[in-house]
């Protein structure tokens, strides 16, 4: 079965960039601009990870994580940032669903890798 990755990304060539990359290896994506939209697409989609940009233009996007936490307590969730913000690790005392947090720019392979290992793909892998 594909695992499904939402992506909340709000910059054009990084969300074609990320979605790109995901799709090359197997993933299924939602590529979305906006924290209504990440909350919409939560609702609707049986989705297996979230990857959210922090920063959506001046607004933060843990709302998203809070709401995916409540709705799907299992779901895990990848942050990127280039903020400075929480750069002493708070992002996961904020959210109990934030399992990583990547600093921009972002290295591709660290970025599957972290989303393979989330999701179970790299043990479903090496067993398979």
């Amino acid at each position: 079965m594909t695992a499904k990755v939402l992506l909340l990304e709000d910059d054009a060539d990084v969300r074609f960039t990320f979605s790109m990359a995901f799709q090359e290896v197997g993933y299924d994506v939602t590529a979305v601009t906006t924290c209504s939209e990440a909350i919409s697409a939560l609702t609707e989609l049986p989705l297996d990870v979230l990857v959210l940009d922090l920063m959506i233009g001046e607004e933060l996007t843990l709302p998203v994580a809070d709401y995916a936490a409540l709705l799907r307590p299992d779901i895990p969730v990848v942050c990127i940032t280039g903020s400075r913000l929480f750069s002493g690790g708070e992002l996961f005392t904020l959210s109990r669903n934030i399992r990583w947090v990547l600093r921009k720019p972002v290295n591709l392979s660290d970025l599957l890798s972290m989303v393979d290992h989330v999701t179970g793909r790299v043990a479903a892998r090496a067993a398979g």
